[in-house]
């Protein structure tokens, strides 16, 4: 039964996320990195190269989200764009991280399948994720061009690539916020390569 609490915690969470957004809208420099993030995602596809995404956990399931909605369709009909997300291969993943180790798993794959001029998106709340550092490296050493996903702090991922820091310290308002930013990039590269107004 839900009691005067229950929905006073709803309304505090809702109004939680909706801050983080405020915020987003207030600061031109962080949606100046969004287009900035589109217009290379742009300019790799109209090359014909690819846009990859790369996360753990959730921000595995955010990849896999993104990569779908430029390969199938995001908000009109046309033609497919390609993307992929790291990781989605169950047997490269554990193939990787039984024979090299967890830390490996997208930087192989990028080698493998990466090619100079795509564009790789590693999503890490924190930062931290050791995995994703790695295929940022990968990424440098082979021509890719990266960014990162991450919260509000200073990380060792922000120290490797352009990082669009959510201005949160919370995993799940960060969260909804880099899918927010993921779709406007989906969009805005949608619009750009089919002419759409």
């Amino acid at each position: 039964m839900l009691v005067p609490q229950n929905m006073n915690q709803v309304a505090h969470l809702i109004q939680e996320s909706i801050s983080v957004k405020e915020r987003l809208l207030s600061d031109e420099s962080l949606q100046k990195q969004i287009v900035e993030i589109a217009m290379e995602s742009i300019s790799a596809l109209k090359n014909g190269n690819k846009i990859i995404f790369c996360g753990n956990g959730g921000s595995f399931a955010d990849s896999i989200h993104l990569a779908a909605e430029f390969v199938s369709k995001f908000q009109r009909e046309r033609g497919a764009l390609a993307s992929i997300a790291l990781g989605a291969n169950n047997s490269i993943l554990t193939a990787v991280g039984n024979d090299y180790s967890y830390n490996e798993v997208f930087a192989r794959e990028l080698g493998a399948l990466g090619a100079k001029g795509d564009v790789l998106i590693g999503i890490s709340t924190s930062g931290n994720s050791k995995n994703i550092i790695r295929a940022v490296e990968v990424a440098d050493e082979i021509g890719v061009t990266s960014f990162g996903f991450t919260g509000s702090n200073d990380s060792p991922l922000s120290e490797k690539t352009k990082c669009l820091k959510i201005p949160s310290s919370k995993t799940a308002r960060i969260q909804e916020a880099h899918i927010l930013a993921g779709h406007i990039i989906c969009e805005l590269c949608e619009e750009a390569m089919f002419n759409f107004e």
